[in-house]
């Protein structure tokens, strides 16, 4: 009867630590990055809800947007935290084994909308489109959105 109540033990256990794995796994930090031209857009969605976008040009790194995302299956709602921004969504996109997401919502503060039916034609045809966000390593993301640019302003010390 001890063995019997032990097996069941160590069975809730195992599913309570295998469960567990697989929720922190699901839940790790996304991010993307959208290409164009001599200039990217980076997207990090927290586990926490939050999201940043950072733009990355030739002349430095800057924050354009911030606020809570929440996902409902393939689609997820952004909530800018400034007040005069709209809400907008995209969908997340699985197609030849990459992740991207395609904007839906008509609207200036998402970006530029490009249909998931285009960027998959795009990548059919060996093309990588440009302002389309692709899944991205955080490794990738935290190296390319630091500040590295070599020259400093001229004026007071800090």
């Amino acid at each position: 009867m001890l063995t019997r109540k032990c097996a069941t033990l160590a069975a809730f256990v195992l599913v309570g630590i295998l469960f567990g794995c697989t929720s922190c796994a699901a839940q790790k930090a996304r991010y993307f990055k959208a290409e164009h031209g001599v200039a990217a857009t980076y997207l990090e969605l927290a586990i926490d809800g939050r999201y940043k976008v950072i733009d990355r040009e030739h002349m430095g790194v800057m924050l354009t947007d911030e606020g809570h995302w929440q996902q409902t299956g393939a689609v997820i709602t952004f909530s800018p935290k400034d007040p005069k921004k709209t809400s907008y969504q995209v969908t997340e996109n699985t197609y030849r084994r990459r992740v991207f997401l395609a904007i839906t919502s008509a609207n200036a503060a998402a970006g530029i909308v490009i249909s998931a039916d285009d960027t998959k034609k795009a990548l059919d045809a060996d093309y990588v489109p440009d302002h389309v966000f692709f899944k991205i390593n955080a490794k990738t993301y935290s190296s390319e959105t630091k500040e590295t640019y070599p020259f400093h302003l001229i004026g007071k010390e800090r």
